[in-house]
């Protein structure tokens, strides 16, 4: 039976492969049937009603489409009565995986529903029991998902989500089995684990570095962090098993209030630079906004090679602010913050911070 997967076009830039289809997928594989993914998002411009024509000549007699909003999801279904007669499942899903286990359950059952065939074996019971994604079906090059060092990244999950909306993670010897998988059949040397992060358990951590270590696969991995269950020695051996980058989603009131947190935090910061890791932030930015300059110059302390700051459209609705142009404020202040501390860094606060006003004044009284 050929069954096309529909992935809708999502907001985050830039975009992961729609992992949770790709496990369906490979389920899907197991049962003989004929699949393709098409990952809507790959061009986002492209009108809906186009971009669904490929269904015309692959003649699925089913389709799945998923997408994070309900909203897109009906007016897919809608779209989809003009290429397509046969069933139809709509079904909620993020890129990161870590619904994965529940777009599969939700997905072969619905199929066994409608076609009364008898299970060909049992459902998975979580995300551990679920088959290698099928990342043959996508093109992974097409991603704009990129290293530290500009080179291609695809995205792997490390965790799922139980029927109560706990995390589960994936056990290490399976993930590393995957990354082998990557790294043999598609030549893949640097990978995004998303979203959970790998602090949340040390010693499933400590487990994972362990099987990377001796698996010695030669690839390198970016992955999200907190700060406060890292130390000097736990990052040079992340180092050791590949960690090129990481991730630190930051909450600016708790840890721009808190001295021994920004001491902290700007103490694992240069440990992680001294292992060579590449450190970047997601730095959330709340009401109320008069506060952004000095959480800003704050932010350009701590030498990160990298942040994004992360205003949420409807909060900033709420007090009348845009956020869009909150986060190029945002942008700007950091990038005068950061040049402001080169100085200070090299020649003191007092020096530094004279020397970066005069050159402030020098370059604005520079003729147009």
């Amino acid at each position: 039976m050929n069954i096309a997967l529909i992935a809708l076009a999502s907001a985050p830039n830039p975009v992961c492969p729609p992992l949770s289809l790709a496990y369906l997928a490979a389920l899907l594989e197991q049962r003989r049937h004929i699949v393709r993914i098409y990952d809507l998002a790959l061009e986002p411009d492209i009108p809906l009603a186009e971009a669904l024509q490929p269904l015309r000549s692959f003649s699925p007699t089913v389709v799945i489409v998923a997408g994070e909003y309900e909203a897109d999801l009906k007016v897919a279904l809608h779209a989809l009565q003009e290429v397509h007669d046969g069933q139809v499942l709509a079904m909620p899903m993020s890129r990161n995986g870590l619904d994965a286990w529940q777009v599969s359950v939700e997905g072969l059952t619905w199929f066994d529903q409608q076609y009364g065939q008898v299970k060909q074996e049992p459902l998975p019971a979580s995300c551990n029991q679920l088959p290698l994604p099928a990342r043959h079906l996508l093109s992974l090059e097409r991603y704009a998902l990129r290293a530290a060092g500009g080179e291609l990244q695809t995205s792997v999950a490390i965790a799922g989500l139980n029927p109560v909306g706990d995390f589960v993670l994936r056990t290490p010897t399976q993930i590393v089995a995957e990354l082998r998988s990557l790294a043999h059949e598609f030549g893949v040397r640097h990978y995004l684990l998303t979203d959970v992060p790998v602090t949340i358990d040390l010693a499933w951590l400590e487990a994972l570095l362990h099987y990377l270590l001796q698996a010695q696969l030669r690839i390198s991995w970016e992955a999200h962090a907190s700060f406060v269950h890292l130390g000097h020695a736990l990052l040079a051996r992340m180092a050791r098993a590949g960690c090129e980058c990481l991730i630190f989603d930051l909450d600016a009131p708790a840890l721009f209030e808190s001295l021994a947190a920004r001491q902290q935090f700007r103490q694992i910061v240069a440990s992680a630079r001294d292992a060579q890791i590449f450190v970047r932030a997601n730095l959330k930015l709340e009401p109320p906004y008069a506060s952004l300059t000095r959480l800003i110059d704050v932010a350009a302390s701590f030498g990160l090679d990298d942040v994004s700051f992360d205003v949420s459209p409807a909060v900033a609705r709420s007090v009348g602010a845009d956020a869009q142009e909150l986060r190029q404020i945002a942008h700007q202040l950091y990038a005068q913050g950061r040049d402001r501390q080169r100085w200070v860094d090299r020649f003191g606060p007092a020096l530094g911070n004279l020397i970066w006003r005069l050159r402030g004044l020098h370059v604005s009284n520079q003729p147009d």
